[in-house]
């Protein structure tokens, strides 16, 4: 009888030591996030659309990595944490509260990759400042995450539009 107590024992001890382990991984190397990873970055949209909706400059920075660049849908791009800061200053002229538009992102498809995560989101922008509310544009963000001290942010984004039909 002892000896099957000494490998029950042997077995619990090896499952609960892999548990933990997998439990204690965040190793985006090979493919994994956590759910909190999902989470996190799910966040870094509400951040982005927020700060922009409610003229919130900073809220809207702390979705990006100090490197980070936007590629807009005309072709321009920001680039670096002090040139984000600058063109919300540009953009707000001073001003704070509700700009009468709502960001309204779903569709989110995120992956892991070797340098932390990519994903993709669709987009509708709504001015709500008429009634019904009207859609002024829809696309999609094309977005890089990558890990930093303060948690996930975006690193590279490209802002595409939907182009109408004729």
């Amino acid at each position: 009888m002892s000896k099957i107590r000494i490998v029950v024992a042997a077995v619990v001890v090896v499952v609960a030591g892999l548990g933990w382990v997998s439990a204690q991984s965040r190793d985006t190397d090979s493919g994994t996030l956590t759910g909190q990873d999902y989470g996190e970055i799910e966040a870094l949209y509400a951040r982005y659309s927020q700060g922009s909706d409610f003229r919130n400059a900073e809220l809207f920075v702390s979705a990006f990595s100090e490197d980070a660049t936007i590629m807009r849908a005309d072709g321009s791009s920001i680039q670096g944490m002090t040139a984000l800061r600058a063109e919300r200053v540009q953009r707000y002229q001073g001003q704070t509260g509700d700009v009468g538009r709502r960001h309204r992102t779903g569709s989110y498809l995120i992956t892991a990759t070797q340098d932390g995560a990519k994903g993709r989101a669709y987009y509708v922008l709504l001015d709500v400042t008429t009634r019904p509310a009207t859609t002024t544009f829809t696309g999609y963000y094309d977005d890089e995450f990558v890990q930093t001290p303060d948690g996930w942010r975006i690193k590279h984004r490209t802002i595409n539009r939907d182009t109408p039909s004729d």
